[in-house]
């Protein structure tokens, strides 16, 4: 295509015709800038459809990610809910005391009501989504919002669930002191661990003891105060998360 113009440009300067020589020239360049264009255009729309493409599968992993992420609040908070009802069985035995206690009742209700039912806080889609700058670029505001107010409204969360723990390791010295930490451990839920069952201890318990103890009282009420709050916050990360759901599902069936 190249030696077909050259061909003609040298073919009018040798009939001498100097002016058809400059249009033509002229309009050459004309063509060539069109073509420029023409390239530039069709390498943006291939750049915007990559950068689409890339959109579309970030947006699937963020829904596949807090699908799961729903899933686990909705299960921590029905832990959550439980450990609250065990705490509360057990101040109304420390009000009303029974003739025996039942070693496999009260081991299981102090198990339940010292767990800690932790949410995940790592979040590698969100910390990408953030580092790399790319929920800037999100084309949906709504989501864009809600996007980034989710770590914050998480962080909420987590303070009560650090309070939390720490009562924990403060509960567990209490216990510790009327009965048996191995009995209680055999009552965890080990959902994702292989522990094997283990005869019961010989220590003798003394369940009276623990709940009559005024630093007990006071530990597990201030655990089911941090629970409620822990439960409301979660219920707020709950209704965020189907909101994020929606959306994202919205934008990738698109």
């Amino acid at each position: 295509m190249i030696k077909f113009f050259r061909k003609i440009r040298q073919n009018l300067l040798s009939e001498g015709k100097t002016g058809k020589y400059f249009k033509y020239a002229i309009g050459e360049i004309i063509l060539v800038v069109i073509g420029i264009l023409i390239e530039l255009q069709i390498n943006n729309k291939n750049q915007q459809r990559i950068a689409y493409n890339e959109e579309k599968i970030l947006l699937k992993i963020l829904k596949d990610d807090f699908s799961s992420r729903l899933n686990e609040l909705e299960f921590l908070n029905i832990g959550r809910q439980n450990a609250v009802g065990a705490i509360e069985q057990l101040m109304s035995l420390a009000n009303n005391p029974p003739e025996y206690y039942n070693d496999n009742i009260m081991d299981s209700l102090l198990a339940i009501s010292t767990t800690t039912y932790r949410f995940n806080e790592k979040f590698a889609t969100m910390d990408m989504l953030f580092n790399s700058g790319k929920i800037n670029s999100l084309s949906n505001d709504s989501l864009k919002y809600f996007l980034s107010n989710w770590p914050s409204n998480v962080e909420e969360m987590l303070e009560e669930q650090r309070l939390i723990v720490t009562n924990f390791y403060e509960l567990e010295k209490t216990i510790s002191k009327y009965v048996s930490l191995r009995d209680i451990y055999q009552k965890f839920s080990w959902s994702n661990y292989d522990i094997p069952n283990i005869e019961p201890s010989a220590i003798k318990k003394d369940y009276k003891g623990l709940l009559d103890d005024i630093t007990y009282k006071n530990q597990i009420a201030s655990k089911r105060f941090l629970l409620i709050i822990n439960i409301t916050d979660a219920n707020l990360l709950i209704d965020e998360a189907k909101k994020i759901i929606e959306l994202l599902g919205d934008e990738v069936n698109e």
